[in-house]
């Protein structure tokens, strides 16, 4: 569910948790985890990264802070996303930059994953660095796969955090069956997208395989299980 505000934060994150607790689907055998995502429209769309958490981890809590065309550096600036960060008691928070930035302005992207990453830690959770894909509309700018692996990479290793390597996945998925479609020209992800970013995120935090999980949030068999084999491919579970 998204934050939108701070004032609401404590009924929002009850009504999350009543939320996750009725949840039937997906694998309710992984221990449970307080996951908050921060980004922009390439989490939110689709229903939100953390409703495809709770579908894989029903015993989970998950909520997101998602403005659309947000920077770190807008998330920085933002007393909402301060205030999320510091009273949500979160086992993990996610953060994703604008889908340019990490390449075409990397300093910046360093500065504000840093500074964000500290408040992270100080409010005693872990922080995972969200690594985007290509985004065809902007390959002429240097924002391409390869490009965009090598900058998170890179922040990863400056500032010793983990790197979920979703943007890899969606590589590996386009290589193995190009038919699939995982996001339109602007990039922004399709729900096949969503759902394999989901999964990538299920392996990396729960460190359990995703395959042969029963949520496929209304995806055909054979996408969802394809999808569900290239995330813990590329986690090598």
């Amino acid at each position: 569910m998204k934050i939108r505000s701070w004032k609401y934060l404590t009924f929002i994150l009850l009504l999350i948790y009543v939320t996750s607790s009725c949840s039937l689907t997906g694998n309710t055998t992984v221990p449970s985890k307080r996951i908050l995502f921060i980004g922009n429209s390439y989490t939110d769309l689709n229903g939100g990264l953390d409703k495809y958490i709770i579908g894989l981890a029903p015993n989970s809590v998950s909520a997101r802070i998602t403005p659309g065309g947000y920077t770190l550096q807008n998330h920085w600036e933002d007393a909402n996303t301060l205030e999320a960060i510091r009273s949500g008691n979160w086992d993990v928070v996610v953060l994703q930059e604008q889908s340019q930035s990490s390449v075409t302005n990397y300093y910046n992207f360093y500065e504000y994953a840093q500074k964000l990453d500290v408040e992270i830690k100080t409010a005693g959770a872990e922080t995972i660095m969200f690594m985007t894909w290509e985004r065809p509309d902007s390959t002429q700018y240097g924002v391409t796969a390869e490009a965009v692996n090598k900058a998170y990479t890179a922040l990863g290793q400056q500032l010793g955090v983990k790197v979920a390597p979703v943007g890899q996945a969606f590589s590996m998925a386009l290589k193995e069956r190009p038919d699939i479609k995982l996001y339109i020209e602007d990039g922004h992800p399709t729900p096949q997208g969503t759902y394999l970013a989901a999964c990538v995120f299920y392996g990396f935090i729960f460190q359990q395989s995703p395959v042969g999980n029963s949520y496929g949030a209304d995806l055909s068999n054979e996408d969802k299980d394809f999808l569900q084999r290239i995330a813990a491919k590329v986690l090598g579970q």
